[in-house]
């Protein structure tokens, strides 16, 4: 498959695999075995897909329901209001089609990601001495003026999802064949951030405009909650796309660059992307779940051995995060 044949299957996308479905209900009410044999799932799902629709999660839909609205009201905004929030490192607008995603070795020449999106990380306390000493991703979030109730419910919103994450590190744990509790060091403070999008409707499909450019996530995982409007599409392990089904009552997950240093290459960070050619607006809010940032990231111990070296040096998971971002604004500006 060559570059042109990779870019059409992008934008039109024709798969029919399937991306399974974990139900992760039996281990949240403590039944026995359950976690053995729901690791053994995200074990297979991760080495071939990368992306599964988690059911049985526990989050309630009313809560769900209140972020959609959060993000309409959000973005129904004026834009001077949403221009004036301050920027800082991990608090950001970007206004429609400001920014690219990171695309290294997925697609060059992308367009302007054609989405607006309002981006914030765990909230700080007042005295927190790395927000005051501004050290990167652990600054003060700002927020938008005139909108009342709007920082306390994504931020209950937020919270919710880390818990669920949380929750179900012992699965990730059993899924590498690791005691329940190994991840638990590694998450005592964890890096996690949401990101409020806007996908308007995209009225030309090609021409390498995306709502979101074909990339892949940083994080452990990606939970993402999904209404009634399509436009996610995934890369199959045939190499074709896949439109992403909205289920009702299953958040999708897919897995980042993280886990593919963690296991050695073992686990996936799979490439996906973003048109909307539906005839009305798309709003998703995206929670990137992250280890702590001074967490030392390096090759899990199930995942070497003698004949299988680690495969890429250990580093901080900020030091990840900083090469990520470094290599995504070379790829916005251009540099190399």
């Amino acid at each position: 498959m060559d570059g042109a044949d990779e870019i059409y299957l992008m934008d039109h996308p024709d798969s029919t695999e399937e991306i399974p479905i974990i139900d992760i209900a039996p281990f949240l009410a403590g039944e026995p075995g359950a976690a053995g044999r729901i690791g053994k799932e995200l074990r297979h799902v991760t080495e071939t897909v990368g992306f599964f629709y988690l059911a049985g999660h526990g989050v309630p839909q009313s809560h769900i329901d209140m972020m959609f609205a959060e993000a309409r009201r959000f973005h129904a905004l004026p834009l001077a209001v949403k221009e004036a929030i301050p920027r800082v490192d991990n608090t950001d607008y970007l206004r429609m089609s400001e920014a690219l995603t990171t695309t290294a070795n997925i697609i060059d020449g992308a367009a302007p990601n054609l989405n607006a999106a309002f981006i914030f990380n765990r909230e700080r306390a007042p005295d927190d001495p790395d927000a005051l000493a501004r050290k990167p991703f652990r600054q003060f979030n700002n927020w938008p003026e005139g909108l009342p109730g709007f920082k306390e419910n994504v931020l209950d919103y937020l919270y919710t999802i880390e818990a669920l994450g949380q929750r179900m590190l012992p699965l990730w744990a059993a899924s590498l064949d690791l005691p329940a509790d190994y991840f638990a060091p590694f998450f005592k403070s964890p890096h996690i951030t949401m990101r409020i999008s806007h996908y308007p409707h995209q009225k030309v499909v090609g021409n390498r405009q995306y709502g979101l450019a074909p990339h892949t996530d940083n994080c452990l995982m990606t939970i993402l909650a999904q209404a009634n409007v399509p436009g996610l599409a995934v890369r199959m392990p045939s190499g074709h796309w896949r439109l992403v089904d909205i289920i009702p009552g299953t958040f999708v997950v897919n897995t980042g660059n993280l886990m593919v240093r963690w296991t050695n290459d073992r686990y996936l960070s799979t490439k996906h992307r973003v048109i909307n050619i539906s005839e009305t607006d798309r709003y998703v809010f995206p929670v990137f779940f992250g280890p702590d940032h001074d967490a030392l990231i390096e090759c899990l111990p199930t995942c070497t051995d003698a004949a299988n070296p680690p495969r890429h040096k250990a580093m901080t998971y900020l030091d990840l995060m900083m090469q990520y971002f470094v290599m995504k604004q070379a790829k916005s500006t251009g540099s190399k």
